[in-house]
């Protein structure tokens, strides 16, 4: 049998056998533009014939101006970009302070809380308009230098600009201080903490400290009115009472504020009305000391419970002479540690800058009396240098008048043998 084998001829390579046997590519010339062509020109007619097409065939049509929005708020006058305040704003919040005093004074009865701290917070407002004006640091950060410029230059009307220091504004704060006062010294409001803490904040946002001695004798002295009496009766307030004592925190800002104001003088008086009070101390006593004094009142007892049920534990002796050693050294070891305890709070000196008691004081004074000394040591800390090395040098009458204030009260200043380098 014939076998044939049938063979097929493939070129070596398929890519070459494309290009002979297939159409050849004529290649496409790419025309770029040259400079010598250049852009027909848009004729008038042109012109027109678009304007024609865009335009609406109403005849009444009228073209709204473009108003550009400026990146400056409104309130953003020329008076307030340059720091400074507006007179007549000034005079307008006092006329209102003054309204709503006279409003609230004019009532019939006895205010609520609610009405005092609303005026209250009126007049914190406007403190707040008053002694922290607008700053041009505050404007928004996409204002810029000429927008600014346009503003101040198309405002309407120029208004009478004052800065935060000048006497117009001193006299504002003192008049808004003295507004609240009168508010606090109406006889039918009875002035609750939440009253005091919104005056304090007021007179320490006015920095005028010189009326809050007053506020504070008047929180723990004023008379109370009587709720449904007609016409109003008053009953009197024991001032010793811890609940007619002021608030640390409160007593702190208000000691800050003077010495910030450089007022000595209220200082110490602000001292006297807080943390030189009975009601103060029996506060600290009740808050602090109360719960562990009864504890230690009932150790006896316990003490004694304890070593009766140890006692059943044991066989070598007598069930009632074990009780009695038992008792004994429960009893001696709360004893000692109580006494250690107690001295160990009420010599602690490391707190105490140049204040420091003086010798034969008592220890339950010395800790009773302490935020008192406290703020003593504010006070000759802010009036005395504050180079460490420098302390000893003061001299004036107001330093030596608060030498003979603080030696009054069983206190040193200075003590030499406590000083940098008298060791």
């Amino acid at each position: 049998m014939r076998s044939r084998i049938l063979r097929t001829e493939a070129p070596v390579c398929q890519l070459c056998s494309f290009i002979s046997t297939g159409p050849s590519i004529r290649a496409r010339s790419l025309r770029l533009p040259t400079s010598s062509q250049k852009l027909r020109p848009f004729s008038s007619s042109q012109k027109t014939f678009a304007n024609n097409q865009r335009t609406p065939t109403n005849s009444d049509f009228k073209a709204r101006p473009i108003y550009v929005k400026s990146t400056i708020p409104a309130q953003y006058d020329g008076a307030k970009l340059s720091g400074a305040i507006d007179a007549r704003v000034i005079e307008s919040d006092l006329d209102k302070a003054a309204s709503l005093r006279d409003d609230l004074i004019a009532k019939d009865g006895i205010p609520s809380d609610n009405e005092t701290e609303a005026v209250l917070d009126a007049y914190q407002q406007i403190a707040d308009n008053l002694m922290n004006p607008p700053d041009p640091a505050a404007l928004p950060k996409d204002a810029s230098a000429t927008s600014a410029l346009l503003s101040i230059k198309t405002a309407a009307k120029p208004r009478p600009a004052i800065h935060t220091h000048s006497p117009i504004v001193d006299g504002a704060s003192r008049k808004l201080s003295d507004l609240a006062l009168s508010v606090l010294q109406h006889p039918p409001i009875f002035i609750t903490p939440s009253i005091l803490r919104r005056y304090v904040k007021l007179q320490s946002t006015l920095k005028r400290p010189e009326t809050l001695p007053t506020a504070f004798h008047l929180y723990s002295t004023k008379p109370a009115p009587v709720d449904g009496s007609s016409p109003v009766k008053y009953k009197e307030v024991n001032p010793n009472k811890s609940a007619n004592s002021i608030e640390a925190k409160m007593a702190d800002l208000a000691l800050q504020t003077a010495i910030e104001a450089k007022n000595l003088v209220t200082a110490m008086d602000i001292v006297d009305t807080t943390y030189n009070t009975k009601a103060f101390r029996r506060t600290k006593f009740i808050r602090r000391a109360l719960l562990p004094a009864t504890g230690l009142a009932l150790a006896p007892a316990a003490a004694y419970a304890v070593a009766t049920q140890l006692s059943l534990y044991q066989t070598t002796m007598d069930p009632t002479v074990a009780t009695n050693v038992a008792f004994v050294g429960i009893l001696g070891y709360i004893g000692f540690t109580t006494v250690v305890g107690i001295v160990a709070v009420t010599t602690a000196n490391d707190q105490m800058e140049r204040i420091t008691w003086a010798t034969g004081m008592p220890l339950r004074e010395r800790w009773i009396r302490e935020e008192e000394r406290a703020a003593i040591d504010k006070i000759a800390g802010a009036w005395g240098f504050r180079q460490v090395w420098r302390r000893g040098e003061e001299e004036g009458e107001e330093w030596e008048a608060l030498r003979e204030w603080v030696a009054r009260r069983g206190m040193v200043l200075d003590r030499t043998e406590l000083m940098e380098g008298m060791e």
